[in-house]
């Protein structure tokens, strides 16, 4: 459904409403849509046309800039398109699909309202009497023909025309701008024979052709008209309608293919179903409209049995009369009998309607009472069904079984025992064969006319009132029981289709091939249900909130109409309701398609294709029905394997089918919309297929790589075992090795402190005895050492060769020397103090021996009682004092610090660091060239198992790093 509205195109898809946005779409209001025969929408807007078609707009160029007003489709490929600039174009579509443009007007026609000077606005087109005419806002209406537009003369004239329209009869209709309280609505055989109607419409906006031979008009203000047959007038309005026509001033009117009609106003859209249900009451009093039954006589006339008598219909004044001769009586069934007599099944027995009453008006019409065979007056009691069973009329009285009537007694023939009382309240004749009785309480009999037997068949009815039957032409049987409707197919059991509701009646469509029936209810309304081959029952109702006067149904009368369209007659508590079943089949198409991606509708039509490892798929599908709503319509999935056999299947309002898990091969899907009244749209149907894996190539190589793996572990295994034994020995040879090592090392410092002691005792005690001797040469000695600059300068003179001074200085020179480098081959101070202060003495010595310039601050952190907390060898502690000195070296050597920091710590965890780092130049060892003094430290690392690093600290300056985890 299209709208054109202010705000441009819009367009309805049965769901929501979205604005149509496309550059082939012209700016501005939409004034005017119309379809031709081939299904494309022509549109008219302020500025221009356009035509849309197979999915794509494309704007008529001759168009551009003109207010597009009116457009009709005469014929197919062909339509008309007047403008506000007072022009007309004719467009024809070519098969091609190229669109050829022609001015039906040699010139742009000129108002003759001296108001309003200029172009002439055209208003409207039609086609009358094979000749186009426009409706002009002064001219009246024009006749185009030849390149020129001539005035059509009328008795009235009329000048200002807002809408022309012809029916299906060739008659002429005209709207027109007229006084509020006047008419604006003419019509006629032709143009210059139009005449005014007499109906206060005001001005006319726009005009519409019904299905019905009907005419609706719209007006500014006034509401909606509408002018049937015989001048009958029916006005709408906002008030009249509570509000359900949503504004009084009306610019468009569109009867769709369904005959519902759409009403374009100032407020919106609204939408009026002219064949909804309509309430009609049978009486003035509530008991005379709780119609319980109805019934059509072979001569036509419509009863309608309530709770306070019979009525019938006078179909000239659409209304229900009473018959009086039944007034005040509960009526339950209605039937003819084989004499043409109408009988009448009440509460208070059985009536008949004399032979020679039949010319008589059926309102004014006497009953007989019909009297039971043993004479008593209340001996027949009530009588709640008749059926013809052999050419013999039956009853069934409630309280005493199936009599048969016989002129004008009855007898009882069920049950024989009058002793026995049976409460039957429905009769059906299944043809000659048997007569089907049903109970109240313990479900269906069968009598042939001579005895009543049960049958299997109706056995899971016991229990369940079963108050009426009928048959459809597939030989179903539908029973209406208290517990719902019931299925009877021939050979087999009954079964229930529709368990949860109280049914009261049951109606068979007989028509040919038919195999759905309606059903009355207490408290549900009106069933329809429909057993189709493919997915079985499907039910359908129609209750007061679509417009029943009463969810308490009781009866239904099939009935037709003029035009011969199915029609039904619907007995409530709350009066009959006359209701035009849907003819027309949805429209039904899909909007989403999902497996991994979003596939687009069109695919569909080549099929789809999922490659592995896609197993599923998801369909969304959209019903389109102007009569009914989305919530209500049913939607029916079938998923079928290449065999054709059934893998999946759906019925539900849902409009969504999920498959899932499916196996590779090809599959089709089949989906159907089914509307309220259960019209099935057209099939949708597609297929696709689901690609099986290929070949497990990769699997396969990655099984034979397994295989190789498997082989090469167990090779690996073996190896590994003699590698473990020779690794076992190297481990054991890396540790002797190692150890070696150690000892080495150990061996190296026992022997540096060998040559300390050698140094220590041999060589400074000779320098001291040396030294003794230079002090007894003469000149020198403790006088000398005592005496006076002058006397030591009167010695040197006796003896002028010998320099006594210097030689002493350059003695305690070399005994300080000797001192330093056996301090240095075995530090003393280890053993004396410990390592924390050993380390502090080496950082103080280092800077004490540096030029002035060249000295920096130190400070020392940590090491307080460390020597108590952890227990290190002599040779790790001489390894780490070693690797330290090397440090402080490089540092007094290369470094250029102001700052120097040594700490050293113990972790609980039982690791040792130490750390030392300047503010000097940042020195990063390489691997490549490292000198003698960075392989003594890695060496020595090595043997003590420590670890060691240099790293940048934040500003300037070297972070050296020792850790060493005590017991390794």
């Amino acid at each position: 459904m299209w709208f054109g509205t202010d705000g441009g195109l819009a367009r309805f898809d049965g769901r929501r409403t979205q604005a149509a946005t496309d550059p082939g779409l012209p700016s501005g209001r939409v004034l005017a849509l119309q379809t031709d025969a081939d299904g494309a929408l022509w549109i008219g807007a302020d500025n221009g046309a356009a035509r849309f078609t197979n999915g794509k707009f494309e704007l008529i160029k001759e168009t551009a800039g003109q207010t597009v007003n009116a457009i009709i489709t005469p014929e197919r490929g062909r339509a008309i398109i007047a403008t506000e600039q007072g022009m007309i174009f004719e467009c024809r579509a070519k098969p091609d699909g190229v669109v050829d443009v022609k001015s039906l007007l040699e010139r742009p026609l000129q108002s003759a309202d001296a108001d309003h000077p200029g172009p002439l606005p055209l208003t409207s087109l039609t086609i009358a009497h094979d000749k186009l005419l426009a409706g002009s806002s002064s001219r009246g209406v024009l006749v185009i023909e030849n390149g020129a537009a001539n005035v059509v003369p009328a008795r009235p004239q009329v000048y200002f025309i807002r809408a022309l329209e012809t029916d299906s009869k060739g008659q002429l209709w005209v709207g027109a701008r007229s006084r509020k309280d006047e008419s604006g609505f003419y019509e006629g055989s032709e143009a210059a024979r139009i005449a005014r109607l007499d109906a206060p419409t005001g001005t006319v906006m726009t005009l519409r052709a019904g299905a019905d031979d009907d005419v609706w008009a719209g007006t500014d203000g006034r509401g909606v008209f509408r002018f049937a047959g015989a001048k009958k007038i029916e006005r709408f309005t906002f008030d009249g309608t509570a509000g359900g026509l949503r504004s009084d001033h009306v610019y468009s009117i569109f009867v769709d293919r369904e005959e519902v009609v759409w009403f374009g106003t100032d407020r919106g859209v609204c939408r009026y179903d002219p064949h909804a249900p309509r309430v009609e009451l049978t009486g003035d009093n509530p008991e005379s409209n709780f119609v319980r039954n109805l019934y059509q006589t072979s001569d036509g006339h419509l009863l309608a049995g309530t709770n306070r008598g019979l009525f019938a219909y006078d179909g000239a004044t659409r209304t229900w009369r009473s018959v009086t001769a039944l007034a005040r009586n509960i009526i339950y069934a209605m039937a003819e009998d084989k004499q043409g007599r109408l009988l009448v099944g009440s509460a208070s027995g059985l009536y008949a309607a004399p032979k020679s009453a039949r010319g008589v008006k059926l309102e004014e019409q006497t009953f007989a009472r019909i009297e039971a065979g043993s004479g008593s007056a209340d001996a027949t009691g009530s009588v709640r069904a008749i059926a013809q069973f052999r050419g013999v009329t039956y009853i069934a009285s409630f309280g005493r079984g199936v009599e048969r009537v016989e002129e004008a007694r009855t007898r009882l023939v069920w049950p024989s025992d009058a002793a026995e009382t049976r409460e039957v309240i429905s009769l059906f004749a299944d043809g000659d064969a048997r007569l089907l009785v049903g109970t109240t309480n313990e479900g269906v009999f069968v009598f042939d006319g001579q005895q009543t037997r049960t049958d299997p068949a109706f056995a899971k009815l016991k229990g369940a009132a079963v108050r009426s039957i009928d048959r459809t032409s597939d030989n179903a049987l539908w029973l209406a029981t208290s517990r719902g409707v019931y299925l009877c197919r021939p050979g087999s059991e009954c079964a229930p289709i529709a368990p949860s509701f109280d049914v009261r009646s049951v109606t068979a469509n007989h028509n040919a091939n038919s195999n759905e029936a309606w059903c009355a209810t207490t408290g549900g309304g009106l069933l329809k249900i429909r057993l189709d081959e493919s997915v079985g029952p499907i039910v359908s109702q129609l209750d007061a909130e679509q417009g029943l006067p009463s969810q308490n149904v009781f009866a239904v009368l099939p009935q037709r109409d003029a035009r011969g369209n199915d029609l039904l007659l619907i007995g409530t508590s709350r009066g009959v309701a006359r209701y035009e079943p849907g003819r027309a089949a949805p429209s039904l198409s899909p909007t989403r398609i999902i497996s991994k991606r979003v596939h687009q509708p069109e695919e569909l039509r080549t099929g789809l294709n999922l490659e592995y490892p896609q197993n599923s798929l998801l369909i969304d599908v959209t019903a389109t029905s102007s009569r009914t709503f989305p919530e209500q319509f049913q939607y029916a999935f079938l998923l079928s394997d290449s065999k054709g056999a059934r893998v999946k299947q759906k019925l539900s309002h849902e409009s969504q089918f999920t498959m899932e898990g499916l196996k590779p091969g090809k599959y089709r899907v089949t989906a159907r919309a089914f509307t309220k009244d259960l019209i099935a749209s057209s099939p949708l149907s597609f297929e696709f297929s689901i690609a099986g894996a290929p070949f497990p190539w990769t699997s396969t190589a990655l099984a034979v790589l397994l295989a190789l793996a498997l082989m090469a572990l167990l090779w690996a295994i073996l190896e590994h075992r003699r590698i473990a034994r020779t690794s076992t020995a190297l481990v054991e040879a890396n540790r002797e090795l190692a150890g070696a090592r150690l000892d080495l090392a150990n061996e190296a410092e026992r022997e540096r402190r060998r040559i300390a002691r050698d140094l220590h005792d041999q060589t400074l005690a000779d320098l001291r005895r040396l030294l003794l001797i230079t002090d007894r040469i003469p000149g020198t000695g403790s006088d000398y050492r005592t005496a006076s600059s002058s006397e030591r300068v009167a010695a040197n003179h006796e003896n002028p060769s010998f320099d006594r001074a210097t030689f002493r200085q350059e003695i305690e020179s070399v005994s300080n020397e000797i001192r330093r480098i056996c301090e240095d081959l075995s530090p003393s101070v280890l053993d004396n103090v410990g390592l924390a202060a050993a380390l502090e003495w080496a950082l103080a010595n280092a800077v004490a021996h540096l030029p002035v310039d060249k000295k920096f601050e130190y400070e020392v952190r940590g090491g307080e009682e460390i020597e108590e907390r952890i227990k290190l060898e002599s040779s790790v502690r001489i390894q780490i004092y070693r690797i330290a000195q090397e440090v402080i070296n490089n540092i007094c050597r290369h470094a250029e610090a102001k700052h120097v920091r040594l700490s050293l710590k113990a972790s609980p965890e039982g690791s040792l660091t130490l750390g030392i780092e300047d503010d000097g130049k940042f020195f990063a060892p390489d691997a490549r060239a490292q000198g003698r003094g960075l392989a003594n430290i890695h060496a020595r690392a090595s043997l003590i198992g420590a670890e060691i690093s240099w790293t940048k600290r934040d500003g300037a300056g070297t972070m050296f790093t020792l850790r060493k985890k005590l017991g390794q």
